[in-house]
């Protein structure tokens, strides 16, 4: 007589399979958030370089009349806050080229850059001019 095998378990082998494909997985979900989490870092990198050179395009819109030809430049830390030139993350430079005389507008680029990473944004805007 022969009993029925009992089904009381899952076998070694089964076991080490479902391990291997669990793992598979896990690793692959952890790639997967590590690069979401550098292009979420490049994200705010950019966002927060739009800002500045947005900022300061209006603030020479509010008062274009202390506008000096040339380049000049200041410093930012990570969190846009104002920053030593020796522990700056944004570096945000500014041209301001005079246009006609007729109209007395003026070009302005703003370029920010990431210590480390080149530039980051850039706006261009015409500031000033007839009413």
């Amino acid at each position: 007589m022969s009993h029925p095998p009992s089904k009381r378990g899952f076998t070694l082998i089964e076991v080490l399979v479902a391990l291997v494909l669990v793992s598979v997985l896990v690793a692959g979900a952890m790639g997967l958030l590590a690069k979401a989490a550098a292009v979420i870092g490049l994200a705010r990198v950019s966002t927060t370089a739009a800002l500045l050179a947005m900022q300061k395009v209006e603030q020479l819109r509010a008062a274009p009349a202390v506008m000096a030809s040339g380049t000049q430049q200041d410093y930012f830390a990570a969190d846009s806050s104002v920053s030593p030139a020796a522990s700056a993350f944004f570096v945000r430079r500014w041209t301001v080229t005079p246009g006609w005389a007729a109209t007395g507008a003026s070009s302005v680029v703003v370029e920010v850059l990431a210590v480390g990473s080149g530039r980051v944004a850039e706006v261009q805007a015409v500031v000033g001019g007839l009413p």
